[in-house]
Formats: structure tokens, C-alpha cells, sequence
């Protein structure tokens, strides 16, 4: 348990303002949270399933008037 907060709060400042996370190692860092996440039992299969109709459909919605892709 962290008690002195203002000492935890301050290096949590510096360590992030020290250190620059490129796209690639974000991503790197999200996948191994995202396993370890489901190692632990979180993000079941019914988990994911669950919001999926809704998803396709805001982005059949969202998607329905675009005529050309994104450059």
C-alpha cells in the first residue's frame, strides 16, 4: 500500500515525462496488459461478445456515407 502519495505522485510525473513510448512499444505494453488481463479471468469470450452487434452497428452507421478511405 502506497502511503506517501505526494512522493509516489511526483515520481509517477518523472518517470513518465522521462520516458518518450513510441506507437509501437504502446502497443507492445497494451497486448501484455490485455494477456495478463486475461490470464486473470478478465475479458472472457461472452465478454467480448457482448457489445459486439452493437459495435457493427455504429460502424455500419458511421461508415454509411464515406465514398472513399481515409488517406
Amino acid at each position: 500500500m502506497i502511503t506517501d502519495t505526494a512522493a509516489y505522485t511526483s515520481f509517477k510525473r518523472r518517470s513518465l515525462a522521462d520516458r518518450d513510448l513510441g506507437l509501437e512499444e504502446k502497443y507492445r505494453i497494451l497486448e501484455a496488459l490485455y494477456h495478463e488481463a486475461r490470464r486473470l479471468g478478465w475479458f472472457t469470450a461472452q465478454d467480448l461478445s457482448l457489445g459486439l452487434e452493437h459495435d457493427v452497428r455504429l460502424a455500419a452507421a458511421l461508415n454509411a456515407n464515406v465514398s472513399e478511405p481515409p488517406r
